[in-house]
């Protein structure tokens, strides 16, 4: 079947590492604090600012392929084979995100998640970052949804003045 989604949805690909020093800082802070927010948390936040920023992309595509704009900012996370939908990801907090995130992925590894809380989202995000050697991967878009981006596990590389600094890529 996802063969078949990858031949019948057009696919483009980009890839990129980014610096990933800053959110690093600020969890390592609230970490300090006791406040545990997984990297995944920041991840999810900063897609779902950058979907109501370019609403162009926070569509869904219909089955006579037709765009349809999403008035809400649905994050889905892929998690196993299950995809977890956050609601509203763009007005929530890091921490909400992180919560909502875990209780779900708790209840999925029950069996326990109702239908709608793994249906629905215009955006996936599949992270691969927990598998060190994974830097990089590609994923395949589940219709309707419009866009995934993956992402592989940091890693530390040297800037110009040999300063360590932490990357991640994202595809």
């Amino acid at each position: 079947m996802l063969h078949q989604f990858q031949q019948s949805i057009p696919h483009g690909y980009q890839s990129a590492t980014v610096q990933a020093d800053t959110i690093m800082a600020i969890q390592a802070e609230l970490q300090a604090k006791g406040v545990d927010v997984p990297l995944n948390s920041f991840i999810i936040k900063a897609a779902a600012l950058a979907l109501r920023a370019v609403p162009e992309v926070n569509v869904r595509y219909s089955s006579e392929s037709h765009l349809t704009f999403v008035p809400t900012v649905d994050i889905s996370v892929a998690y196993g084979q299950t995809n977890l939908i956050v609601r509203s990801a763009d007005i929530l907090g890091i921490q909400d995100i992180s919560v909502r995130v875990k209780d779900m992925a708790d209840r999925a590894s029950e069996n326990k998640l109702q239908p709608e809380e793994c249906q629905g989202g215009s955006f996936t995000i599949s992270n691969l970052g927990m598998f060190d050697s994974v830097e990089q991967f590609t994923a395949i878009i589940h219709p309707p949804q419009a866009a995934i981006l993956t992402i592989g596990g940091t890693r530390i590389d040297m800037d110009e003045n040999f300063k360590p600094i932490n990357r991640y890529g994202c595809h």
